[in-house]
């Protein structure tokens, strides 16, 4: 927290945007060949790979409000852990949305060959229904870890900027200051 009052220069962030996005992508593309939609392998991939969409967004967005900005840790860290919160909520719907997907896909490759719309609104419903009693506590888990995990991209975002000096207080004018505020040279001089 002794940090926490330090002025820094927010860093451009496009490297590290693509490379998260091309991870994501990688991810993305390996559930949706490679694993079955009730497959818990699959289960915790769709995780990953929501978490990594709402990752890119999230740091899509800051990248273009805050780069180069000038704040203080504290202020980074607010956006971090408030934005943090967000996404957690957001990997869930996003988890749920990526199995069903998988799903309806797994649904057209079988013998009766659905079409995917209708599959993917089955999932979705199916998912809905297993998941209801759990929903707010994932929920709750998904801000939890979400809110660490802004946190901890802030800190690491705020370990990588430009440190700035202090700036110092405003220097008063003499004329607009009152007598007693004004300092009188004991010596005289």
């Amino acid at each position: 927290m002794a940090r926490g009052p330090e002025v820094i220069r927010i860093p451009r962030l496009r490297a590290v945007v693509a490379a998260l996005a091309t991870l994501v992508v990688i991810g993305l593309v390996v559930f949706l060949r490679r694993y079955r939609g009730a497959d818990r392998t699959a289960m915790a991939l769709s995780l990953l790979t929501g978490a990594g969409l709402c990752l890119v967004v999230a740091l899509a967005w800051f990248q273009r409000r805050f780069s180069g900005a000038v704040m203080t840790r504290r202020t980074l860290w607010g956006i971090g852990l408030r934005h943090g919160v967000v996404a957690g909520v957001c990997t869930s719907g996003f988890g749920v949305c990526l199995l069903a997907v998988r799903w309806a896909m797994d649904q057209q490759a079988g013998p009766v060959g659905d079409l995917f719309l209708p599959g993917f609104l089955r999932a979705v419903a199916t998912l809905g229904l297993q998941m209801a009693a759990g929903l707010p506590a994932y929920l709750v888990v998904g801000a939890v870890v979400g809110a660490l995990a802004g946190l901890g991209i802030a800190e690491a975002i705020g370990i990588s900027a430009e440190r700035l000096p202090p700036t110092p207080p405003p220097i008063a004018d003499p004329e607009t200051m009152h007598a007693s505020e004004i300092e009188v040279d004991p010596s005289g001089s």
